[in-house]
């Protein structure tokens, strides 16, 4: 019993690990009026490999889609 116990946490801990990738950061998404958006071009690189006009874009995606991508990197990826 105390095995599957500790293989259970063990899992849990690897799981929550590979949640979010090394290097993303989550988008500041509570800064945002959504579902309104600056047209500004200040583009950031999402964890799904697409590149967002800007952080408010991603923001409005994550919202639209039910998904919870993360910034990888400024810029275009």
């Amino acid at each position: 019993m105390l095995a599957r116990i500790v293989l259970v946490l063990c899992l849990a801990a690897l799981a929550s690990a590979a949640v979010i990738p090394v290097g993303s950061k989550e988008p500041k998404c509570s800064e945002y009026y959504l579902p309104i958006c600056t047209r500004e071009y200040n583009p950031v690189c999402g964890t799904d490999g697409v590149t967002y006009p800007n952080e408010c874009v991603l923001c409005l995606g994550n919202m639209e889609d039910k998904v919870n991508t993360l910034i990888s990197r400024m810029g275009e990826c």
